[in-house]
């Protein structure tokens, strides 16, 4: 994708990527090992769980049918080591070897994920240069050129230069330096790649990629339930009670699950990309579903699309991380059932026997929960003390906390990213909607957008030094252009959290 990008389609790129990885009847000069767990014992306390369940967007209920069970590795502890052998180096093979440093630095920067479910939060991975160790039986030529005036050990047959730790990193910048991959044609297009069939294309970067770092912060008590079984768990007489702690980077068993104290609490990728996602298909009127690939609504161009028959799916121009707190303020709730009757309305919670929970919809097609502080049946507890089983006992994040997330995105339009911030940071009275119980009050929470996020110059981050001159500053107020929202005066009503 990088060199597609600087060079096109070219003969050069297929010669290089040939020449680096191979091609039919020609062998690549690098070769993998396996990737092998430092420290393979007790692992039990690196799995966790997390939930995925699709939520109906006319009634904010979740559809059973579409349920998703994610298993996944986490943890600092999590480390793999693998080697890469490079064979036959030669005089020829400069523009490789920038090449494979260049790749090996965005390994190091975490921009390569491994694995399924990328968009989703997984796979985002850090690597780190432990050790290089150069073999050749002329100590000049080529050698000198990448290792200057450094001295080589006589080994057998061979001359040797091991470097380890900081000076095998260091050196990777002299071989990004042999040769800048600098655009050899056209400057880079400034509109992504699309396929004949009218798709946005994933063959080669274009059109706005970049990162954007946000922060959440909760504005009423917060809950996602954790994944698995309950933490806390009662008998009463009138029968068993669980008690839902907030979700955490943990497993599925309630045993093998650290103390609450030392507990990473987080709001899921999954439910931070369902809550964006299902703003966006409002503010991009995406209410007709998508027939195929060459006629894609534009909440599917965008977050992807799975289809019916062969070639009909393509991946989303997203990827959702993980939103960690610090250090939050979590209390017991209890939430009686059914709460059928409450309403809010005037700024005031007022409660009629036998009235259905009111739904707010727009335009027939998307429901949105309209912000207010907790409805007086809420109650605040100093413990899990379950007194009926007739009710909800959950652990909420409180309102003050903060949580930060990145939102990676690739090759979007113009329009595309506009709609995508304007999503995310909203306006100044209004507000997300995120979580359980978010009739009754919970789930009030605001984004920011963080000066660390940044777009992308493809040619800079691959021609300069230091690396960081290929990120550009995103302006926010610069890409806030409310006349690409669809139905926005009933998104200001629908979204005011003046209320809180």
């Amino acid at each position: 994708m990088v060199l597609k990008t600087l060079w096109g389609e070219s003969p050069k790129t297929t010669q290089l990527l040939n020449r680096l990885f191979g091609t039919q009847g020609q062998r690549g000069t690098i070769f993998f090992s396996d990737a092998y767990l430092l420290d393979p014992h007790a692992t039990d306390r690196a799995w966790c769980s997390m939930d995925g369940v699709r939520m109906d967007p006319k009634t904010g209920r979740p559809v059973e049918t579409a349920k998703h069970d994610y298993l996944f590795a986490y943890g600092e502890q999590l480390a793999f080591k693998f080697q890469m052998d490079i064979q036959d180096i030669g005089e020829s093979d400069r523009t490789a070897l920038a090449l494979f440093a260049h790749l090996l630095q965005d390994l190091q920067n975490g921009d390569i994920p491994l694995g399924g479910e990328k968009t989703s939060g997984f796979g985002w991975v850090k690597a780190q240069v432990t050790e290089s160790v150069w073999l050749t039986a002329d100590p000049d030529g080529i050698t000198r050129k990448l290792f200057a005036d450094q001295s080589l050990a006589r080994d057998g047959l061979w001359y040797r230069l091991t470097l380890k730790g900081q000076a095998a990193t260091d050196h990777l910048a002299r071989l990004r330096a042999l040769e800048p991959l600098t655009t050899t044609t056209a400057p880079i297009a400034k509109t992504p790649p699309k396929a004949m069939a009218g798709f946005i294309s994933h063959r080669a970067f274009g059109g706005y990629c970049g990162t954007l770092a946000v922060e959440a912060q909760v504005l009423t008590p917060l809950h996602i339930q954790e994944s698995g079984e309950p933490s806390f768990k009662a008998q009463l007489a009138d029968g068993p009670v669980n008690g839902w702690d907030l979700f955490a980077m943990a497993g599925s068993e309630a045993a093998l699950r650290p103390a609450s104290t030392l507990r990473v609490y987080a709001l899921p990728s999954r439910s931070l990309k369902g809550m964006v996602r299902h703003l966006y298909s409002i503010a991009s009127d995406s209410a007709q579903p998508s027939a195929d690939l060459s006629h894609l609504n534009p909440i599917d161009r965008l977050f992807g699309w799975v289809g019916q028959g062969q070639n009909q799916a393509i991946m989303g121009r997203l990827a959702f991380s993980f939103a960690e707190f610090a250090a939050p303020e979590l209390a017991w709730f209890k939430i009686p059932y059914p709460y059928t009757g409450w309403s809010f309305a005037n700024r005031q919670w007022t409660h009629q026997a036998g009235l259905a929970v009111p739904m707010h919809q727009i335009a027939k097609t998307w429901r949105l929960f309209p912000h207010a502080p907790l409805a007086p049946l809420v109650q605040r507890l100093d413990d899990f003390q379950p007194d009926t089983a007739q009710a909800s006992y959950l652990r909420a994040v409180l309102p003050g906390a903060r949580a930060r997330f990145t939102i990676r995105f690739w090759n979007l339009e113009e329009q595309e990213l506009q709609r995508l911030i304007w999503c995310i940071v909203l306006e100044p009275k209004l507000a997300h909607k995120l979580g359980k119980h978010r009739h009754v009050g919970f789930g009030s929470l605001r984004l920011q957008i963080l000066p660390d996020s940044f777009l992308i110059d493809w040619d800079a981050r691959y021609t300069s030094q230091p690396e960081r001159e290929g990120h550009l500053p995103l302006a926010v107020s610069d890409w806030l252009k409310p006349a690409v929202i669809a139905h926005y005066a009933e998104l200001q009503t629908a979204l005011n959290a003046e209320s809180l």
